[in-house]
């Protein structure tokens, strides 16, 4: 009788936990406040949704948008789409919380003081501690589309923290050796990074919730079970005043785009090495000195094409492309498309606009 008893108290027990943890599967109501939007400085709430709140930021860079979701309580993931140039230059330390990003598109650098620069490129995974002051957070390239997770271990729920000990998440672990020392751990883009994020940026809105919560879980998962000295690579950091220096190179080659300048002569006038200045303007902006300014040459035309009656003749020789047909030629090569093409396309259809100029814009 007494064996028959403690039974049905352990199944009563086990039925009223699973009942809970369920309960924590299906929620998806939203927090007063998300403690993450203290990261992007003083954001203005623009919209709130049944699942979500929307964000708005802008300074004199540009702006930026920001949609942020509750996971589970302690566990908030937002959508970066950003058009500027930063978004907060003294960000506040935070105990015990864990930081992580992913860059879709863009570049993102994040600075911890006068020596450690450290840049995300695209594809690329980064978890860190909140508890080290962040002195900026810039986006070089003037995009970034990307998602940011922060975790709260102290407001996580007993039932979440049950979900995560039945499926062996070992979230100590993550804190205490993926983020050990207040350093920002970048593991480069691999197929099982793409694996668990590419779904999130295409998955239907009335499925994000759920998805969110089975991609979170097996996101942690993930990290629990990484071997850091094989798969955390090592992450360059670069001094402040050598990037102050290669955004000083890249705002002189982008100031007259009809001028020519050979990595001898910007050498020369920058007093910096030419090795240097590759390896430099690479970790900044993710490309060569020609890449970089040839990609940005094809921007601005494609801006011109859209915005004014200027021939193509006229656009080419505006960025520095003497031979028209060279200039045909690399805009295709970039969006598929020919100049007249593109101005065509768009002028057919205005309200195909947004899609043609939106693509380009991600590049």
């Amino acid at each position: 009788m007494a064996n028959r008893k403690e039974e049905w108290i352990v199944l009563t027990y086990e039925k009223q936990a699973l009942s809970g943890v369920i309960e924590v599967l299906l929620r998806s109501e939203l927090p007063d406040e998300f403690e993450g939007t203290k990261l992007y400085g003083s954001p203005e709430e623009d919209e709130l949704r049944q699942d979500c709140k929307i964000f708005r930021l802008s300074n004199e860079t540009g702006h930026g948008r920001i949609t942020v979701y509750q996971v589970f309580s302690g566990i908030e993931l937002y959508y970066n789409d950003m058009h500027m140039g930063y978004c907060n230059q003294n960000q506040a330390t935070a105990k015990n919380m864990i930081e992580i990003n992913h860059c879709l598109i863009g570049r993102f650098e994040c600075s911890f003081g006068e020596n450690s620069c450290c840049y995300m490129a695209e594809g690329d995974l980064s978890i860190s501690s909140m508890m080290k002051k962040k002195s900026n957070s810039c986006f070089p390239l003037n995009h970034y589309h990307g998602i940011s997770i922060i975790i709260n271990p102290d407001e996580l729920l007993p039932e979440v923290r049950q979900i995560m000990e039945l499926l062996n998440i070992d979230l100590h672990y993550i804190q205490k050796y993926i983020c050990e020392g207040n350093r920002c751990c970048i593991m480069r883009a691999n197929p099982s990074i793409e694996h668990i994020f590419s779904e999130l940026y295409h998955v239907r809105e009335k499925r994000k919730p759920g998805y969110m919560k089975v991609k979170m879980l097996e996101l942690l998962l993930f990290l629990s079970d990484l071997n850091t000295a094989e798969e955390v690579f090592q992450t360059d950091y670069f001094n402040q005043n050598q990037v102050a220096l290669i955004k000083a190179v890249a705002s002189f080659i982008t100031e007259d785009l009809t001028a020519h300048h050979t990595i001898e002569q910007l050498s020369q006038k920058f007093k910096i090495s030419t090795t240097a200045l590759k390896k430099c303007f690479r970790g900044v902006y993710g490309a060569s000195v020609y890449s970089y300014l040839r990609t940005y040459r094809l921007q601005v035309a494609q801006k011109l094409l859209l915005e004014t009656e200027l021939s193509v003749t006229e656009i080419a020789s505006k960025i520095g492309y003497e031979n028209p047909n060279k200039f045909t030629s690399a805009f295709k090569g970039m969006y598929g498309c020919s100049p007249t093409e593109f101005r065509k396309s768009v002028r057919l259809d205005r309200s195909g606009l947004y899609g043609v100029a939106k693509k380009s814009e991600l590049y």
